[in-house]
C-alpha cells in the first residue's frame, strides 16, 4: 500500500456538532416601509429577507417546539415556545418539533402564524400591520386550499399590501437559465423531487411527475442504518448528525453495481473507508500525590468523628428530654386510682398500658443514656489511629520478584499483552464476520439458531444446562463477550509495567497497539457512502414502489415528441439541497448517454448556489413578481386561491363545478377554464403501461 493510501486509513473525521445562534431581531427604519419582502418558505429551512438585501437576513429551520419548564414538579409547568434558530440543541426536543408542513405542502396554519410571527418580530416591523408586499414560494402544483388558506392567513392576520406566489425551483432555473426557454428541471428537495419539462419558458404541469423522496428519507435511512450497525452507540448516532454525514461524506457512484464490488476488495476498502469520531468523555485522570490522598482521608475520617459526635449530643438531649417527660408522668400517676380518667389519660400520653411498663420504659431510657455518654466519653480520649488501612487491589500485583527473574517476568508479562490483546482482535474479527451474511461464521450461526427453533422440538429446554451458555456465545452478534472492565484494567497495569521495564515493546512497529480510548467511539463509512444516494436512483430500496430519477427523466421525455425531447435534455438542470452530492451530474450523464438516440446531444447542469438561487431568483424579478401579485382587491373579488400565470409560478386550474345531469345539455362540452388540467402525478408501477392524465397533484 503507498504512502498516500497509508495516510487515508488513519484520517479521523471528527463531527462539528453545530449548534443554532439566536437569531438577532434587526432594526426597522422608516427606509423600509413598502419594501417588498421575500419569504423562500421551504420544508427544511426558511430564508427571509428585503428584496434590498444581497442575501437573506434570517435562515432558520422551519419548526418550533414548546418546551415545559419545571417538567415534574407539582406545580403547573411553565409552556416556552422555542423557535427556529431559538432551539439550540435540536435532539432535546426532538419529538416535540412541529413544522407547517405536511411533506412540502403548508397543511398547519397555527404553526405557519407562529413562524410567520416570528419573521416579523425579527425583522422589526414595529407597526400594527405588516405594509409590505410578500413574495412567498409554495410546492409546485400547490392545492388550491392550501393557498387560499395562506392569502387569508396574510391578508386577515397580517394585512399584506399584496402577496405573490412562486416556485423555488423555476426560480433557481431561471437565475442560472436567463436565455435558456426550453430545459428538463430536476428538483431534488427536502421531502420530493419533481422533474419538470419547461418549454418556452413555462412549466408545463401535466407533464411533470413527483417522487416521494428527498433529503428528509435519506438522512432518516442513513440515521437508522448507522443505528443498526452500530448498537453500540445508539444514542449518540442522533439525525442531526446523519444530516452532517450525509452532507459531507456521501456520493453518487457513477455505476452502482461496479461500484459496490470494488469494496469487497481489500486494499479499495482500507484507501476509501472514512472513521467518524464520535464524541466521548475521557475517565479524568487523578493528579493528586499519594500524601494528598493521605491527608484528604485523614480530614474525611475526622469529619466524620465529627458528625457522629454531634449526631450522638442530640439524640442523648432528646433522650434526656423524653426521660423527664416520663418520670413526671409517672408521679403524676400515683396520685390517682386506675379507674380515673386522668390515670388512663396518663398511660396514652406515654403510649404504654400500664405502670410496670412505664417503669420499664424509664428503666431502658435510662440505660439508653448512660451507655451514650459512656461512647461520648470514649470518643473524647481515644487517640487518632496513624496507621492507614491498606487499599483492595483488584488485580493481581505486576513486579519481579528477584533481579535474577527480570528477563523472564518481562516475557511473560508480555506473553500476557499479546493474549489480551488477541482475544479483543479475535471478538472484533467475528463482530464483523457475524455482520456478513455469507461468511462462514454467520453461516454457522444461522444453522444454530435453526436447529433452537425446530417445531419438532416438544419442550423448550434451552438455557437450562451449563453448556447453554456456550452455544449462546457461538450464536452471538457480539462475538461471545465485550472488553469487560476486569481486562481493561488488566491491560493497563500490564502496559504500565512494560513502560517502566520494556518501553521499547509498545514502541515497536511489529506489535499490536492497544486500542485507544477514542477508537471505540469511531464508526466506520464504507458502502454506506454510495447506497445512501442510490436511493434516488432507486427508491424501492426505501420501501417506495415508483421509479428514481432517471427512469422518471426517461417517461416524461417520452410524452413529448423526439424534437421537443431534443429541446428538452439540451439543458437537464440539477438544482435542490441534495444536487450538491458528488457525482450527481455525472451519474445522470451517463445514464441519459444509455437512454437517448446514438449521436445525440444532451447538456446537464447544476445550479451555482442550489439552496440560495430560489432566493436570489427572487431579487432579479421583484416587479413582474409583484405585478402578477395577489392584491387585497382581488383577494376580496376572486378569493384567496385565485393567482395570475407567470413562469415563475403555478398556474390556476379552477375547481370543477358540479352540474345536475337533468339540466346540463347534452352538447355541453366543459371550457378549459373550469376543466381541471392534470398536475403532477405520482410515478409507481411499470414505467412501460400509460399514465391516466386524471391524476391530482400531491
Amino acid at each position: 500500500m503507498s504512502t498516500a493510501a497509508a495516510d487515508e486509513t488513519v484520517r479521523i473525521f471528527e463531527l462539528r456538532d453545530a449548534r443554532s445562534v439566536p437569531d438577532p431581531i434587526y432594526p426597522y427604519s422608516d427606509s423600509l416601509r413598502g419594501t417588498p419582502l421575500i419569504i423562500d418558505n421551504g420544508s427544511h429551512h426558511c430564508r427571509v429577507g428585503w428584496a434590498t438585501d444581497k442575501e437573506p437576513r434570517i435562515i432558520f429551520r422551519n419548526c418550533y417546539a414548546k418546551h415545559r419548564k419545571d417538567r415534574g414538579k407539582k406545580i403547573a409547568a411553565e409552556t416556552e415556545i422555542l423557535v427556529a434558530n431559538d432551539i439550540v440543541n435540536i435532539e432535546a426536543v426532538r419529538f416535540q418539533l412541529k413544522s407547517p408542513h405536511d411533506e412540502n405542502v403548508v397543511t398547519h396554519f397555527e404553526a405557519q402564524e407562529t413562524m410567520f410571527d416570528y419573521i416579523f418580530s425579527h425583522l422589526g416591523i414595529n407597526t400594527p400591520q405588516v405594509d409590505h408586499p410578500v413574495i412567498l414560494t409554495e410546492a409546485f402544483c400547490n392545492p388550491n386550499y392550501s393557498r387560499q388558506l395562506m392569502s387569508e392567513l396574510l391578508f386577515e392576520c397580517y394585512g399584506v399590501q399584496s402577496v405573490s406566489y412562486c416556485v423555488d425551483g423555476l426560480l433557481s432555473y431561471h437565475h442560472n437559465n436567463p436565455t435558456s426557454q426550453d430545459g428538463l428541471l430536476v428538483n431534488i428537495g427536502n421531502c420530493t423531487t419533481h422533474v419538470i419539462p419547461i418549454l418556452n419558458g413555462f412549466a408545463d404541469p401535466g407533464s411533470s411527475r413527483r417522487i416521494r423522496i428527498g433529503g428528509s428519507h435519506l438522512i432518516r435511512f442513513l440515521w437508522r442504518w448507522l443505528q443498526l450497525r452500530f448498537p453500540q452507540h445508539l444514542n449518540a448516532i442522533t439525525l442531526s448528525r446523519a444530516e452532517e454525514i450525509l452532507h459531507h461524506h456521501m456520493y453518487i457512484a457513477e455505476d452502482y453495481m461496479e461500484e459496490v464490488q470494488s469494496w469487497s476488495v481489500v486494499d479499495h476498502y482500507e484507501q476509501h473507508v472514512r472513521r467518524i469520531q464520535l464524541p466521548f468523555v475521557a475517565a479524568p485522570v487523578s493528579t493528586v500525590s499519594v500524601e494528598q490522598q493521605r491527608e484528604r482521608r485523614k480530614e474525611a475520617a475526622r469529619r466524620l468523628v465529627e458528625l457522629n459526635a454531634k449526631k450522638r449530643e442530640e439524640k442523648l438531649v432528646e433522650d434526656e428530654a423524653e426521660l423527664t417527660r416520663l418520670v413526671e408522668l409517672e408521679e403524676a400517676m400515683e396520685e390517682f386510682t386506675p379507674d380515673e380518667p386522668e390515670y388512663q389519660h396518663a398511660l396514652e400520653e406515654a403510649q404504654v398500658t400500664s405502670l410496670a411498663d412505664l417503669t420499664k420504659k424509664i428503666s431502658l431510657l435510662q440505660h439508653k443514656i448512660v451507655k451514650t455518654r459512656h461512647k461520648m466519653m470514649q470518643a473524647a480520649t481515644a487517640a487518632p489511629e496513624e496507621e492507614e488501612p491498606k487499599p483492595k487491589r483488584m488485580c493481581e500485583d505486576v513486579s519481579p520478584k528477584k533481579k535474577a527473574d527480570l528477563e523472564q517476568w518481562v516475557e511473560d508479562v508480555k506473553q500476557q499483552w499479546r493474549d489480551i490483546q488477541a482475544r479483543r482482535a479475535a471478538r472484533r474479527h467475528k463482530r464483523q464476520e457475524m455482520a456478513k451474511r455469507r461468511t462462514a461464521a454467520s453461516q454457522e450461526r444461522m444453522r444454530i439458531i435453526s436447529q433452537l427453533a425446530r417445531r419438532e422440538k416438544k419442550d423448550d429446554n434451552f438455557g437450562m444446562r451449563d453448556e447453554d451458555w456456550d452455544v449462546y456465545k457461538a450464536i452471538n452478534k457480539e462475538g461471545g463477550g465485550s472488553d469487560s472492565e476486569e481486562e481493561n484494567e488488566k491491560l493497563q497495569e500490564l502496559e504500565s509495567a512494560l513502560r517502566q521495564h520494556s518501553p521499547e515493546f509498545l514502541g515497536d512497529s511489529t506489535a499490536s497497539k492497544p486500542t485507544s480510548l477514542a477508537e471505540n467511539y469511531q464508526i466506520e463509512l464504507s458502502t454506506e457512502q454510495i447506497r445512501i444516494g442510490e436511493l434516488l436512483f432507486q427508491p424501492y430500496m426505501y420501501g417506495l414502489e415508483q421509479g428514481g430519477i432517471t427512469a422518471t427523466m426517461q417517461y416524461v421525455l417520452s410524452l413529448f415528441d423526439p424534437p421537443t425531447q431534443d429541446r428538452l435534455v439540451a439543458n437537464v438542470f440539477l438544482t435542490g439541497g441534495l444536487s450538491s452530492l458528488p457525482g450527481l451530474k455525472s451519474r445522470i450523464e451517463r445514464e441519459l448517454l444509455a437512454t437517448r438516440p446514438f449521436q445525440s446531444y444532451f447538456s446537464v447542469n447544476i445550479a451555482k448556489d442550489p439552496v440560495l438561487d430560489p432566493w436570489y431568483g427572487v431579487q432579479g424579478c421583484v416587479a413582474e413578481l409583484l405585478e402578477q401579485g395577489l392584491t387585497r382587491a382581488d383577494y376580496m373579488e376572486h378569493g384567496g386561491d385565485r393567482i395570475k400565470h407567470h413562469k415563475y409560478g403555478n398556474q390556476f386550474w379552477a375547481p370543477l363545478t358540479p352540474v345536475a345531469p337533468e339540466s346540463a345539455p347534452e352538447s355541453t362540452v366543459p371550457s378549459k377554464e373550469t376543466t381541471p388540467a392534470p398536475e403532477a402525478v405520482l410515478l409507481t408501477g411499470d414505467l412501460t403501461q400509460e399514465f391516466s392524465g386524471d391524476c391530482t397533484s400531491n
